[in-house]
């Protein structure tokens, strides 16, 4: 064969390959495809980009996790702002640690939850940081998952001390945020009275069921609360937002959050409620649209906001991955790392950026990274 007939077939090679690329989904362009160490399983010591972004832009100098990459100060003290911490915030990355196996960082963040947010009794501050009044009180949902991780890492790692700090945890919302077999979202530790609201979010059944299974909560409560999860009334698909314990009363959203409704579809999931409306019209939409918007409105199910979260997605995935949908947790994951910085040149490679105001929330890169870790351990993801 002539140079020349040698040049023109692979050129012939190259050019169809490229329209075969053109043609293929979004999704099959951009698979992250694994260096050969690890073309069967991705390495439980291995970081991912999202880890790497939070260790090298949300670390504050005491260890705490900054809510906002930007510095910035609220008068508000019933929101965080820039480098503030949440307990929040430090559930979500405890959880990832045991995701990935790594005691070392686990056992760092224990210390930076005992430094930073726990109390001597168990209580744990909702935020921390450099605010003109310390908080007083907590959120139910992050003391359950802050337990629920140190329960598993203790069996994980056979380390008594992870369990003795959640025994601690548990005791104290026992005894402050369980009022006639019925969690309360906080408690106030100046006023000394839990709330008389649940917010239906904060019920985290994996936490929940994790407790009961090792004794730590009553049968009553237990059933009570599965109960009341797999219940819940409907209003046009949508699920309550909250429930007031006193009145007997659920309370709507008009512009309803998706991630409070799939945090929501996920503890009924894992309480064994596989069958939900609401569930069917996120596949549905996602399945028409390729999107799933931050709010949507409560009567005509159209959405109410223009952008997408990417903790959203996270959580979503999380949900498919709980219902068994695989096909559907890969087409949401690929469609939330178009948001991600993943040009390793980029100063903020890993992250979730709005570069518009050159920021990030750092709930919007916790979400989506334990996301993504467990669709490794899954297997979903290699």
């Amino acid at each position: 064969m002539t140079l020349f007939k040698k040049g023109i077939l692979s050129f012939s090679v190259i050019l169809g390959a490229l329209v075969i690329y053109t043609l293929l989904p979004f999704h099959n362009k951009y698979m992250i495809v694994p260096d050969a160490s690890s073309q069967s399983q991705i390495s439980q010591k291995r970081s991912l980009p999202g880890e790497q972004f939070i260790l090298s832009h949300m670390i504050n100098e005491d260890g705490t996790l900054r809510t906002y990459l930007k510095p910035s100060q609220s008068a508000d003290p019933h929101t965080a702002a820039g480098h503030e911490a949440l307990s929040e915030s430090m559930g979500l990355w405890l959880q990832y640690a045991y995701e990935k196996g790594d005691l070392a960082l686990f056992s760092q963040y224990t210390e930076v939850l005992k430094q930073s947010f726990l109390k001597s009794d168990g209580w744990i501050a909702w935020k921390a940081g450099p605010t003109s009044k310390p908080a007083v009180t907590n959120a139910l949902v992050d003391d359950l998952r802050i337990a629920y991780a140190l329960y598993k890492a203790g069996a994980k790692w056979q380390d008594e001390s992870f369990k003795k700090t959640a025994d601690t945890i548990t005791k104290s919302v026992m005894k402050k945020q369980v009022v006639n077999s019925t969690f309360r979202d906080f408690y106030d530790i100046e006023k000394k009275w839990p709330s008389n609201v649940i917010t239906l979010p904060y019920l985290d059944a994996y936490s929940i069921i994790n407790l009961y299974e090792q004794s730590k909560i009553s049968e009553d409560l237990y059933q009570k609360t599965k109960r009341f999860m797999i219940e819940l009334p409907v209003k046009n698909g949508f699920y309550p937002f909250s429930y007031k314990v006193d009145e007997g009363r659920f309370e709507y959203q008009k512009q309803v959050n998706l991630l409070d409704q799939l945090f929501i579809e996920s503890s009924r999931a894992k309480f064994g409620q596989t069958d939900s409306e609401f569930w069917a019209f996120l596949k549905q939409t996602f399945k028409d649209n390729r999107v799933l918007y931050g709010k949507y409105e409560l009567e005509t199910k159209k959405p109410s906001v223009e952008y997408e979260s990417p903790s959203v997605y996270g959580m979503a995935i999380m949900v498919a991955l709980e219902h068994n949908e695989i096909e559907l947790a890969k087409d949401l994951y690929y469609r939330m790392i178009r948001f991600q910085t993943l040009n390793p040149a980029s100063e903020y490679y890993g992250g979730y950026m709005n570069y518009q105001q050159l920021d990030t929330h750092i709930y919007d890169n916790l979400v989506p990274l334990l996301a993504e870790r467990k669709l490794y351990n899954a297997r979903v993801l290699q």
